[in-house]
């Protein structure tokens, strides 16, 4: 029988886990944009109400990858993309940078692929669709809070954190990544429609650690539970019915610009 304990410290976890394992930034230090550039994307997207994850190595494959995404667009799909991989860093995320959401529409559609490879440099949420000739486009820095309510509510396994550390020219000196169960153990947020949460820890050795806290929106879509690493306001970027990503950003620190992003999967 499985021992619950109640353990309000439970995020130390996380906070010792933020400085794992170390792993070295692969861009090309010269920024140059050529097609055999190696450039590692893990990009999360839906076509229709379908999802799937793609990895790329170069700027070629992402290239193409567009091409096959506006194929699906023009013939009638809805697609919607996301960065997962954090070699780009948010551009816009800067002090005073816009988070609003961007929307484009054009007839030409060699000007919506740039647009999209544009609005992925900037870290956002990408949803494209094409009607009567037209593409349109919306990215977001974060999800709508309608989207995020409609999504949220239930039990997420929490995958893994990625703590990223940008240098003064806004590039990716290198990541810590951490998974509860490289450890041998497991996490898991359940998020109540009445505004309250459940975190739970379920150690190697069987036993169950747990705390409860609130959790809510701000206006903007900004979640908010003091159960999150780093008592934040995280963003986020992506959720549907399977994966929800998020992240925040502590600016100007000794260490530099930090970037963290939480994933988790639909349990």
């Amino acid at each position: 029988m499985k021992k619950i304990l109640k353990f309000s410290a439970l995020l130390t976890v996380l906070f010792f886990a933020f400085s794992a394992c170390e792993r070295p930034d692969n861009n090309d230090p010269d920024g140059n944009d050529v097609n055999n550039n190696p450039k590692e994307r893990v990009i999360v997207y839906k076509i229709g109400n379908n999802e799937y994850r793609q990895t790329l190595a170069t700027e070629g494959q992402w290239d193409a990858m567009l091409d096959v995404l506006c194929n699906q667009v023009q013939s009638g799909s809805k697609v919607t993309f996301f960065n997962m991989n954090q070699t780009t860093y948010f551009q816009n995320n800067e002090s005073g940078g816009t988070k609003a959401a961007k929307t484009f529409s054009t007839t030409n559609r060699d000007e919506m692929k740039a647009w999209m490879k544009k609005m992925e440099e900037e870290g956002r949420t990408v949803v494209v669709t094409y009607d009567n000739g037209t593409w349109n486009g919306k990215a977001y820095a974060f999800a709508p809070p309608a989207t995020t309510l409609n999504n949220i509510i239930g039990t997420w396994h929490f995958s893994c954190s990625v703590v990223s550390h940008i240098d003064p020219n806004g590039a990716l000196i290198n990541s810590d990544h951490y998974a509860p169960e490289n450890g041998g153990g497991s996490m898991y947020y359940t998020f109540y429609d009445n505004g309250t949460m459940t975190l739970t820890f379920n150690a190697m050795d069987g036993t169950v650690a747990t705390d409860n806290s609130t959790w809510n929106l701000t206006d903007e879509g900004k979640l908010n539970c003091e159960l999150l690493p780093n008592n934040g306001l995280w963003d986020v970027n992506w959720i549907t019915n399977n994966t929800m990503i998020i992240s925040r950003s502590d600016l100007g620190t000794e260490e530099g610009d930090i970037l963290y992003q939480l994933q988790f999967d639909r349990e």
